[in-house]
């Protein structure tokens, strides 16, 4: 397990150099997601951004390797009671942010909070990820929060028009 006050920060996946710039994990995050294209190719555009130079030739490494990049910095995993053992299961998360759309919000509070002009600043994926999940109460949280809100059947019929309201003015949707 990984522990940025202990470890070094990886620039490398099993002996293979890799990008680790912000920039280019928004990049794969992005392509990951990008229903235009088969799942082979997000894969493909996903290694040629991840592997500046030599890249594993094995397509479940790669699957291994994109998957380590994007979520390595952070392990999200919840037991539930399963007889007298427990299993570990991760946590499926709903999409509640993204990048193009909350480009501004984020940009702003990172400035805002750390100081840190994204536009400039070069921060490694894991770092930039890390201060991302953490940032204090801004207008980039509370969308978020507004999204991953569930209308709660005892809230109002003035509460829930206003949640619903609110929800689709912020609502992730992708220009056509």
């Amino acid at each position: 397990m990984f522990n940025v006050l202990l470890d070094p920060l990886p620039d490398e996946w099993h002996g293979y150099n890799i990008d680790t710039d912000f920039q280019t994990g928004i990049q794969i995050s992005q392509c990951m997601v990008d229903e235009e294209f088969s799942v082979r190719d997000r894969i493909l555009m996903a290694t040629v951004l991840l592997f500046p130079e030599a890249h594993p030739t094995d397509y479940k490494e790669l699957l291994d390797a994109i998957n380590w990049f994007l979520n390595g910095w952070r392990e999200k995993i919840e037991f539930k009671q399963q007889g007298n053992g427990r299993k570990a299961e991760k946590k499926k998360e709903v999409p509640s942010m993204d990048f193009d759309i909350d480009q501004w919000r984020i940009y702003a509070a990172f400035l805002l909070q750390y100081r840190i002009n994204l536009n400039t600043e070069r921060l490694h994926f894991w770092v930039f990820m890390g201060l991302l999940a953490n940032l204090e109460e801004c207008v980039f949280t509370n969308v978020v929060k507004i999204r991953e809100q569930k209308i709660n059947p005892k809230m109002s019929k003035e509460e829930k028009e206003h949640l619903i309201k609110v929800k689709e003015a912020f609502k992730i949707q992708k220009e056509a």
